[in-house]
């Protein structure tokens, strides 16, 4: 049978049906791409792709040398560290070759950077940072916008969208994603030049000056959910957000949380938000894993066909008040939908189950109260 079947396909008649195959595919595919709505289609389709933890420096970097004319950078956190260096070079590289290179740097995560602070380099009197701050190819804006979005523009065509800030951090030990999209639309968007519509398969949600989309958005995903809502966040304790979660784990939706385990400046918040969840919600169907690290991704999954990721945390000032900026990709077969199901099922298997609601003295109420 086998080689009756191999005969048939690759013999003589086989070798014609193939070569039909081919003619009629290649054909319908012309007729597709010169046809006017098939190709208004296409110029308005954008790709996703994930990225996750170490992938994500290296692809940034690759897809920055091959910028043509253009490079906008925005960014919370920029350490003066081997990865903040790193892209400093890369950017004089891109900057040589008269690529224009604009840079946004958030002055409230200024903060967070300590000695290796972003701006104190642009005292420094020789070496790459000096370079960078003097270089006529590059734009570098240091102000005060609560813009909390990390975000790189390369040329009018790719979009990267991530929760990693620019530090070493984020590189080697911190658990984070990043997005890069493909196609001007997403651009578009970002740079305030086009609409997208509900129905688009890849999506970008903002919260900017004039628009507020990012509770919108989460309320409406927690809503709308059929089968299961997974979220894996580095702080999650937005009130609304908890009880929504709640409220659709009574109704039989399956809920589940990944937080990180290591104590950071909001674990106490994340703890009393998730004792509520376990006390409010249903038993048999919410379920919270304790992650061995710090995740800073900040990603939500819903019905394993719908994926929410940026820079957005599940707190009340990221979703009403701050910059953000998220991605929406819908799509059970979408290739970053399929990479985020199969890193957050291998995310799962390395964590501890939250058995119950965790004990709260005086002490912890007051850390959580103050967001701590």
């Amino acid at each position: 049978m086998w080689r009756g079947a191999t005969r048939y396909m690759f013999g003589k008649r086989g070798q014609r049906r193939v070569a039909s195959f081919r003619m009629y595919f290649r054909l319908r595919t012309m007729v597709s791409l010169f046809s006017r709505q098939a190709a208004q289609a296409t110029s308005r389709m954008t790709r996703a792709r994930l990225w996750v933890d170490g992938e994500v420096f290296p692809r940034t970097i690759v897809l920055l040398r091959r910028a043509h004319h253009t490079v906008i950078i925005q960014t919370f956190i920029w350490k003066d560290d081997t990865i903040g260096r790193k892209m400093a070079e890369v950017l004089l590289e891109v900057a040589d070759r008269g690529v224009k290179v604009f840079i946004n740097k958030e002055a409230v995560g200024d903060v967070f950077e300590l000695e290796r602070d972003f701006l104190s380099t642009k005292r420094q009197r020789e070496g790459v940072w000096h370079r960078f701050w003097n270089h006529p190819h590059i734009r570098i804006s240091h102000q005060t916008h609560n813009d909390h979005s990390k975000v790189f523009i390369i040329d009018e065509h790719t979009m990267l969208v991530t929760g990693m800030n620019i530090a070493d951090e984020y590189n080697e030990r911190w658990h984070d994603y990043m997005v890069e999209l493909k196609g001007g639309l997403g651009v578009a968007r970002y740079l305030g030049n086009r609409d997208q519509a509900p129905s688009d398969a890849v999506r970008l949600v903002m919260n900017t000056e004039n628009r507020k989309e990012m509770r919108r958005t989460v309320m409406s995903l927690v809503a709308s959910a059929r089968e299961s809502i997974v979220l894996e966040q580095c702080y999650l304790s937005d009130a609304k957000v908890v009880g929504a979660l709640a409220q659709r784990s009574r109704e039989g939706i399956h809920v589940t949380v990944i937080l990180p385990a290591e104590v950071d400046v909001h674990h106490h918040s994340n703890m009393q938000s998730m004792g509520r969840l376990l006390n409010e919600g249903s038993p048999q169907h919410v379920r919270v894993f304790l992650y061995p690290g710090i995740i800073h991704g900040k990603v939500m999954l819903v019905d394993r066909e719908r994926a929410f990721v940026g820079s957005t945390n599940m707190m009340e000032s990221s979703l009403d008040e701050m910059g953000e900026t998220n991605v929406l990709i819908s799509g059970r077969y979408s290739r970053a939908v399929v990479r985020l199901r199969d890193v957050l099922r291998a995310d799962i298997l390395k964590c501890r189950p939250l058995q119950g609601p965790p004990a709260f003295l005086w002490l912890r109420r007051i850390l959580a109260w103050m967001n701590l």
